[in-house]
């Protein structure tokens, strides 16, 4: 399984899921990556227009009950990974990390990731940042 592209499918439909949800364009809505803890520990939001909704777990943004397939814990430790690197890099708290995936009207065949401190919007990343460890 190649993580880093099933990642990517599973955003780009956890967006169209939620879109239809809030009956908003693919383009109005974000799922946004925060950290729970020191350690990276993920949690996930579904935005509108950058107004947060609701939070949601890994399960529904995969739209499953169960997964059978673990998906959560082969990705978990990357994403672990990246919100500690950022953490260092920027000198700054695990609160403070945002990572915001979306899509763009210019290419809407994939998904976008963009780190934000705070509120502040620093620099677009790549799922190669993300799942660089695995190379």
């Amino acid at each position: 399984m190649d993580i880093e592209n099933q990642t990517k499918k599973t955003m780009l439909n956890a967006i169209g899921n939620y879109a239809k949800e809030y009956d908003v364009s693919e383009l109005e809505l974000q799922l946004m990556i925060k950290s729970s803890d020191n350690e990276g520990t993920p949690m996930y939001q579904v935005l509108v227009n950058n107004k947060v909704k609701k939070e949601v777990t890994f399960n529904e943004i995969l739209n499953v009950k169960l997964d059978f397939l673990g998906r959560e814990v082969i990705a978990t430790p990357f994403i672990k990974s990246s919100i500690r690197k950022l953490q260092r890099e920027h000198n700054c708290e695990f609160e403070d990390i945002n990572i915001l995936i979306y899509k763009r009207e210019s290419d809407t065949t994939k998904p976008f990731l963009y780190f934000f401190q705070k509120n502040e919007a620093i620099k677009p990343i790549t799922f190669d940042y993300i799942f660089g460890d695995l190379n």
